[in-house]
C-alpha cells in the first residue's frame, strides 16, 4: 500500500470513529453551585450549542468566568479520537493568535514599570534588528501597524528557535510592506519581533518574563510554549481535515519560532482566568486598560478597530466587547471579554474548524445578560 493510500485509510478510520462518537454524551463539566435561573439558562443553551456541533470539532472546551471566579467549564468530544480520551477542563490546545493578547499584556505591564517606552524604536531593545529608514515602535508592532511583512506560516516552522531572536533572520532582511503607522496589516513576524522586544526590556528570556508578568499573577498553571521537542503533558491531539473533508492527525509541526505571535498552548480555564485578571486590574493597572483596549489609529486618524492584542467592538446589546481568536493546523481558539459584565469566555478546539468564533460570541452574549 502506498503512503498516500495509507494516509487516506487512516483518515477514513478517524472519520468513522468521530461519527460514531459524535452522538455520544461525551462531556465533562464543572458548574458553580446553585446557579441563578438566568445562568442556568445560559449554561443549558451553551451546552446544547456545543454538543450540536461535535461533527465540526473532534474535541472542544469552554470556560466562562464572571466577577472573580469560573462559573462554568466543560469539555466536549475527544482529545484523542482513536484512544477515546475525552476532553476535560485540563486539556491543552494550541491557541495561536490568542498568544498576542498575552504578549501585549506583558508589554503594557513593562511600560507601567518604566522598563519600556512604547513609542521608542524597537532597536533600543533589540539592537540586532536592522534599521528600516523609518522608526518602528513597540506600540505599532502590538497594533499590527509596524509594516512588517506577513509571511506564510510554514516560514516560521522551518527551524527550531530557542529565543525570539533566533527567528529574526527569517524576516529581518525583508523590506517593509507599508510605512509604519499608515495601515493595519496583520503580521505574525511583527509579534515575533515584539516578543524579542519584551524579552529585551524584561532582562530575561521571553517565557520567564510572561510567567512573571502574566501567568503567575493570573493563576495560569497550564499555559506553555508549543514545543514539539517537549510536548505539553495534557495536549489534545491536533487534527486537520483533508481528502473528502476526512479527519486525520495534523502533521508534526515545530511552532517554537512563533513565540508571542501564536506559539502557546493553554486551557480554556487558564484563558478565562487571564481575562478576569486583566479586567480586575491584577495584570496591568485599570487605568492602563485603555492602552490595550482602545482602537488604534493610523497616521491619518483612521481607526483600525484593533487595540493592542485585541479586536474592539460592541455586542448586539451595545456592550463593549474585546475579542482575540486564532486558527492554525490542529487548533482553533477564541477569547471574549465583556468588561461591563465582568465576563471572560474562552472556547478552544483541536481542529481548524469553522464557526468557533460565532459559538464563542453567542455564549458570551448569553452569560453577559444581567441576573
Amino acid at each position: 500500500m502506498s503512503r498516500l493510500a495509507a494516509r487516506k485509510w487512516t483518515a477514513l478510520a478517524l472519520a468513522f470513529a468521530c461519527s460514531a462518537f459524535a452522538g455520544a454524551d461525551v462531556e465533562s463539566a464543572f458548574e458553580e453551585g446553585s446557579p441563578t435561573p438566568v445562568r442556568r439558562h445560559a449554561i443549558e443553551r451553551s451546552r446544547k450549542l456545543l454538543a450540536d456541533v461535535l461533527e465540526l470539532y473532534p474535541g472542544t472546551t469552554v470556560a466562562v468566568a464572571r466577577d472573580d471566579r469560573i462559573i462554568w467549564s466543560a469539555g466536549f468530544g475527544y482529545a484523542n479520537v482513536s484512544r477515546q480520551i475525552p476532553v476535560s477542563s485540563a486539556t491543552q490546545f494550541r491557541i495561536d493568535r490568542v498568544s498576542e493578547a498575552l504578549t501585549a499584556t506583558a508589554l503594557v505591564r513593562l511600560s507601567e514599570e518604566g522598563r519600556i517606552d512604547l513609542d521608542a524604536p524597537v532597536q533600543k531593545y533589540v539592537p540586532g534588528y536592522p534599521d528600516k529608514n523609518y522608526p518602528i515602535t513597540s506600540r505599532q508592532l502590538a497594533a499590527h501597524l509596524g509594516g512588517i511583512p506577513a509571511l506564510p506560516a510554514d516560514r516560521l516552522r522551518a527551524t527550531h528557535c530557542s529565543r525570539p531572536e533566533d527567528a529574526l533572520p527569517v524576516f529581518a532582511g525583508l523590506p517593509l510592506t507599508r510605512l509604519p503607522g499608515t495601515r493595519f496589516l496583520y503580521s505574525a513576524p511583527g509579534y515575533v519581533l515584539l516578543s524579542a522586544v519584551v524579552a529585551g526590556a524584561c532582562g530575561s528570556d521571553f517565557v520567564s518574563c510572561l510567567q512573571e508578568k502574566v501567568f503567575r499573577p493570573a493563576a495560569m498553571t497550564s499555559t506553555s510554549l508549543d514545543d514539539a521537542r517537549a510536548p505539553a503533558p495534557r495536549m489534545a491531539i491536533p487534527y486537520v481535515r483533508g481528502w473528502l473533508s476526512l479527519l486525520s492527525e495534523a502533521p508534526r509541526a515545530d511552532n517554537s519560532c512563533k513565540w508571542g505571535a501564536g506559539g502557546f498552548v493553554s486551557t480554556a480555564e487558564d484563558l478565562a482566568r487571564f481575562g478576569l485578571a486583566l479586567l480586575r486590574g491584577d495584570l496591568v493597572r485599570r487605568e492602563s486598560l485603555p492602552v490595550l483596549f482602545s482602537p488604534q489609529k493610523t497616521a491619518t486618524g483612521e481607526s483600525t478597530g484593533h487595540g493592542l492584542g485585541w479586536q474592539v467592538g460592541v455586542d448586539a446589546a451595545g456592550r463593549r466587547r474585546l475579542v482575540q481568536s486564532g486558527r492554525t493546523p490542529g487548533g482553533r481558539s477564541v477569547v471574549v471579554l465583556v468588561p461591563e459584565s465582568r465576563l471572560a469566555v474562552a472556547v478552544l478546539a483541536n481542529v481548524d474548524g469553522e464557526h468557533l468564533d460565532d459559538h464563542a460570541l453567542k455564549i458570551a452574549a448569553l452569560f453577559a445578560e444581567p441576573e
